[in-house]
């Protein structure tokens, strides 16, 4: 007969994702847990930006109270909401490229429009200082002799998320940044994040 803690202990297990066989703890899997909340995530922020452009219209469509609840709503819970699983999205799939192999043929094409792309990017000198200075940061680490495409573009990955930092007043999308200035790498971090 088991006691109240070993059962209770063994309901926690399940629920994390892992199980008890023979008195040993049996993981799932340590990967499964960092994909399964990838896709969460994707789904949540679908979910939320489908908000933020129903709010973005109800603000364009309205005016008084109802456009300034709409604004509001905006700024203070979806913006920052999306921000937050934006940034855990692109720090779980930097830890999840650790252990995934990159192709090195498939890594060198992605590299090169990359810094095809910031060549362009720096010409153009659309976007803000703080901008300009992670690209640039993406760039030099891209020059660098020495690593592979392959461990040039993990580092790619790893540094998405001081984007994000720069959308602190909602004015710098990166997602749209990052789909359109990057396409090829946008698309091949979507589909690294389901096979990591």
């Amino acid at each position: 007969m088991q006691d109240i803690s070993s059962i209770a202990l063994m309901r926690i297990l399940e629920f994390s994702g892992c199980r008890l066989k023979s008195g040993v703890v049996q993981s799932a899997g340590v990967k499964s847990m960092p994909i399964d909340r990838l896709s969460q995530l994707e789904k949540n922020l679908k979910s939320l930006r489908d908000q933020q452009h129903a709010l973005e219209q109800e603000a364009i469509l309205t005016t008084g109270l109802p456009q300034i609840q709409a604004e509001q709503r905006l700024q203070e819970k979806i913006k920052p909401k999306i921000r937050e699983y934006e940034k855990e999205y692109w720090q779980i799939l930097a830890q999840q490229t650790k252990t995934v192999e990159i192709p090195e043929q498939e890594a060198e094409v992605i590299v090169a429009q990359v810094v095809e792309e910031i060549g362009q990017i720096e010409v153009q000198r659309q976007y803000p200082d703080e901008v300009l200075q992670i690209v640039w940061q993406i760039r030099d680490k891209l020059n660098e002799p020495g690593p592979t495409a392959a461990a040039k573009l993990k580092g790619v990955i790893s540094s998405i998320p001081p984007f994000l930092g720069i959308s602190i007043e909602g004015e710098f999308d990166t997602e749209n940044f990052l789909q359109q200035h990057f396409p090829t790498f946008w698309k091949w971090s979507k589909v690294l994040a389901k096979k990591s």
